[in-house]
């Protein structure tokens, strides 16, 4: 019996030899979409090299460690509310009174668009099991992106903060929108039926 599994299984592996080898024939290409590549949140970034990418997570789109020891985090998320509410909720996060008005926040411009800067200083208590720091500063860039925002935010020790601070702002306004999630038709065609 076993002398007839090994004639089998060798008379399988052979059938195929001596096959003329098949080929593929190119008939059409199309431009890389965005299910090719990769861009978190269709994002082209340029981070600085001593940041450090580290894997995201549901609720952050690109996420970056920096300064000694990887003390700081720069996180960019995309979530609901309005700039105001989330600017509060992170103000919160180091027991400051909540702003009443987002004119009092600064100015800047991220991804094309009117953005607002949040700062703050003091005991950062940034909650999920994580543990608090003394001496902690915030820089973030919030953006009203139609019912969602897009925030840009870099926490940690205030002393490697600061000296984070230029290559952050540089940073965000590396980010490039990428746009190639449609397929262009090749040069001459129509994409109009006739």
């Amino acid at each position: 019996m076993r002398h007839l599994v090994l004639f089998a299984t060798a008379a399988t592996l052979f059938t195929g030899c001596g096959q003329p080898e098949k080929s593929i024939h190119v008939t059409e290409t199309r431009e890389l979409t965005l299910h090719d590549r990769h861009y978190p949140g269709n994002l082209q970034d340029k981070p600085p090299l001593g940041w450090r990418r580290i894997p995201g997570t549901q609720f952050r789109l690109i996420n970056f460690v920096a300064g000694e020891g990887d003390s700081v985090e720069i996180v960019m998320g995309e979530s609901q509310g309005d700039v105001l509410g989330n600017a509060n909720r992170w103000l919160g996060q180091f027991g400051l009174t909540p702003l009443q008005s987002q004119e009092y926040l600064g100015e800047t411009t991220m991804l094309g668009r009117e953005a607002f800067i949040v700062e703050g200083a003091g005991k950062y208590t940034p909650g999920m099991g994580k543990g608090e720091i003394e001496n902690a500063s915030l820089i973030g860039v919030i953006r009203q992106s139609g019912a969602n925002i897009i925030t840009l935010k870099m926490t940690g020790p205030t002393v490697e903060v600061e000296k984070c601070r230029e290559e952050f702002f540089e940073y965000m306004r590396s980010f490039i929108t990428i746009e190639d999630h449609y397929i262009t038709p090749p040069t001459g065609e129509s994409t109009s039926e006739s």
